[in-house]
């Protein structure tokens, strides 16, 4: 797990306990901007969601959930993932502090 992704992002800090308030907002904003191709424990449009915490880096998980588009042209992990879905990842968070906030909520469920 090495791989940061493509994108703004390219370090990010974790707390070794989940913020819960934080996961709470990102339950919230998956809900809204995810859940209509991502579910939880099933392949859906796009791929389950519980476990990327332990197979993806923090960087290259909010990298995905900002900059889809140029993550599937240029990152090898998001073009394996395009060829297997089919579905190129809508850019539906621009926001920064709300894609950290939904990576909260993937660590809160890989942590159960």
């Amino acid at each position: 797990m090495k791989n940061k992704g493509i994108g703004p992002i390219k370090e990010v800090k974790l707390s070794q306990e989940v913020d819960l308030n934080l996961a709470k907002k990102g339950e919230e904003l998956f809900n809204i901007k995810c859940s209509a191709c991502h579910k939880l424990e099933e392949r859906y449009v796009g791929p389950p969601i519980k476990g990327i915490t332990k197979r993806r880096t923090p960087e290259w998980i909010i990298n995905m959930i900002l900059n889809p588009e140029e993550m599937t042209k240029k990152d090898p992990i998001a073009q394996k993932l395009l060829e297997e879905y089919l579905t190129q990842m809508v850019a539906q968070v621009k926001d920064t502090s709300e894609a950290r906030a939904i990576l909260e909520y993937f660590r809160l469920i890989d942590s159960r």
